[in-house]
C-alpha cells in the first residue's frame, strides 16, 4: 500500500463512510438473527455503497492493520469519532489473521450477508480457516491475504510489503492444493500476480528491495516470488503491454512448482547427489507440465506458462534440460525464467554450497554467460534494471563507510552509482546516493569493495528495524 491518505474532505468522508458502514453492518449481524428487517436494512445500505465503488473503481480492497485503514491501498485519515470503526475492524481482521480481503464488484447481496456471517460468527481463528470457510460458502471470489510484516521496511512502501506477502500467501496454497491433488486456485493466483504488475509499473524498486529477503523457511516459496519479480522487471523494460507482463509473471511465478514432486530429501541433500537423484532433478520441468494439464480450464496464460516452466532449464545454446531434438530456440518467456532463475538461485542460500554469490557476483555471473547459456539481449536488461551492485549487495565506500545496496542506480545514471543505505559510519541508518556529488562536480563516493557477510551472499534490501542497520 501506498501510504498515502486521501486528498479532499469529500473523498475522506466518502471512504470512511464505507467503511463506517462495514463495521456497523458486522456488529449488526452479530447481534441480529438472520431475517431481522433491521439486519437486512443494514446490509442493503452496505451492498448500495459498495455498488457505488464498484461502478468507479472496480474491486474494493479493505484492510485494517498497523492501527490504521485502507481503502484500496490509500491510508484514510480518521477523526477522534471513527476511533470505533478503527478498533472493530482491526479486531476483526486480526483476530482472523487477515491484514486485507478484496471484494470483487457484482457480489450480490446474499454474498455479501455471507460473507459477513463468516467474518461475525465462523468458527476458528487463523486465514487458512478462514479461506476454507468462505469456500465452504461458494466464496472463493472474495480474496483474503495476511498483513504484511509487523515491522518497518526500509524504503519499501507499505504496498509492495503486502504484495509480497500476498503473493508467498498464494505460493502455500498452490502447494497445498498439488500435494492434495486439489485444482489450483488460478483465479485468486492470477489476482494476485496482476497486482504485481500494477505495483511494478508504479514503482518496482520496492518489489526489487522485497525480492532480497531470502530468511524464510520456505525458499521454494520465495525464490518462485523473486523470480517473477525479476522477471516482470525485465519484460517491462522490454516493453511487454501489461496483459503480457501478467503472463510472464504467472509463468515465472509456477516454474518451479514441479519441484514438489520431488522428494524433499533430495532437495536438502548437501552431499553429491546419485545419478537416479539427479535425474528426479531434472524431471521437474516435466512435472510442472503434468500439473498443469491436470488442472481444469487450461486459458491460454495457464499454456504459456507450462511452456515458460518447461524450458527454464534450457539455455540460449539449446543445451541443458530437458533433452530435446526438435528445438530450434527457446521462447522470450523461458528465456527470461531461465535468466532470473539462475540469478535469484545464485544469492539464495542452498544447502550443497558452502558458500553463495553476493548479487554482484550473479551478475558477473551472468554477464560471462551472455550469447552462450543466456540471452544476451536478456543480460544486459537485467543488469540496466538492477545495477552493477544489485540491492542486497553489501560495499565498502571509499569514505570508510560500509552499506547495503537499497535501491537500483536511478533511470540514465551509471550502473554503478546505486543507492546505499549505511550500516557502519558516522550516520547509521542513512540513505545515500552515490550520484550525489560536490561543488567541483566530483563523486562524493564510491564503492571500493563488495562483501560477503558470512558467506550468506546478501543482506536484504529492505530489513527490519533501524537497530539492524548498525554494525558494532
Amino acid at each position: 500500500m501506498t501510504g498515502q491518505e486521501q486528498g479532499s474532505p469529500q473523498e475522506r468522508s466518502t471512504e470512511v463512510e464505507l467503511l463506517s458502514r462495514l463495521a456497523s453492518t458486522l456488529r449488526t449481524v452479530g447481534t441480529h438473527a438472520p431475517g431481522n428487517k433491521t439486519l437486512e436494512s443494514s446490509v442493503d445500505r452496505l451492498l448500495s455503497k459498495l455498488t457505488q465503488r464498484w461502478s468507479t473503481q472496480g474491486a474494493v480492497n479493505i484492510a485494517a492493520h498497523s492501527s490504521s485503514l485502507f481503502l484500496d491501498e490509500e491510508r484514510l485519515r480518521l477523526q477522534t469519532s471513527d476511533s470505533l470503526v478503527l478498533q472493530y475492524l482491526n479486531h476483526l481482521f486480526s483476530s482472523w489473521g487477515v491484514g486485507s480481503l478484496t471484494l470483487p464488484p457484482g457480489m450480490s447481496r446474499e454474498e455479501v450477508y455471507q460473507l459477513l456471517e463468516v467474518l461475525v460468527h465462523g468458527s476458528g481463528g487463523e486465514l487458512q480457516t478462514l479461506e476454507q470457510q468462505l469456500s465452504e460458502r461458494y466464496l472463493t471470489i472474495v480474496e483474503v491475504y495476511p498483513p504484511p510484516p509487523e515491522s518497518k521496511l526500509h524504503d519499501v512502501p507499505p504496498s509492495a510489503a503486502r504484495t509480497y506477502g500476498a503473493y508467498l500467501g498464494v505460493a502455500e496454497d498452490i502447494h497445498r492444493a498439488v500435494q492434495n491433488n486439489a485444482q489450483i486456485r488460478t483465479r485468486r493466483l492470477r489476482r494476485v500476480t496482476q497486482t504485481v504488475v500494477d505495483q511494478m509499473l508504479r514503482d518496482q524498486d520496492g518489489l526489487l528491495a522485497m525480492s532480497t529477503i531470502k530468511e524464510f523457511d520456505e525458499n521454494l516459496f520465495t525464490h518462485s516470488a523473486n523470480v517473477a519479480i525479476l522477471s516482470v522487471a525485465i519484460g517491462k523494460r522490454l516493453g511487454l503491454q501489461k496483459n503480457r507482463l501478467g503472463d510472464l509473471c504467472l509463468a515465472a511465478f509456477l516454474h518451479d512448482l514441479g519441484k514438489i514432486m520431488v522428494p524433499k530429501e533430495i532437495l536438502d541433500k548437501t552431499e553429491p547427489l546419485q545419478e537416479k537423484e539427479w535425474e528426479d532433478i531434472t524431471q521437474h520441468p516435466l512435472n510442472l507440465v503434468h500439473i498443469l494439464l491436470n488442472q481444469q480450464h487450461l486459458k491460454q496464460s495457464i499454456m504459456r506458462a507450462l511452456i515458460g516452466g518447461f524450458e527454464h532449464h534450457l539455455n540460449y545454446d539449446l543445451s541443458g534440460y530437458p533433452s530435446l531434438y526438435s528445438k530450434s530456440s527457446v521462447t522470450l518467456f523461458g528465456r527470461i525464467i531461465t535468466l532470473t532463475d539462475r540469478f535469484d538461485g545464485l544469492t539464495t542460500p542452498r544447502p550443497y554450497r558452502s558458500r553463495n554469490y553476493t548479487p554482484y557476483e550473479a551478475i558477473a555471473s551472468a554477464m560471462s554467460q551472455a550469447g552462450k547459456k543466456l540471452d544476451p539481449v536478456l543480460v544486459k536488461l537485467l543488469v540496466d534494471t538492477v545495477g552493477l551492485y544489485p540491492p542486497g549487495t553489501m560495499v565498502g565506500l571509499n569514505t570508510g563507510e560500509i552499506g547495503v545496496v537499497s535501491r537500483p542506480p536511478h533511470h540514465g545514471s551509471p550502473i554503478n552509482r546505486p543507492q546505499i543505505r549505511i550500516t557502519r559510519g558516522v550516520q547509521p541508518g542513512s540513505l545515500v546516493d552515490l550520484v550525489e556529488t560536490d561543488d567541483g562536480n566530483r563523486y562524493l563516493r564510491h564503492i571500493e569493495t563488495v562483501m560477503d557477510p558470512d558467506a550468506k551472499g546478501q543482506f536484504p534490501a529492505a530489513h527490519p528495524e533501524d537497530d539492524h542497520w548498525k554494525i558494532d
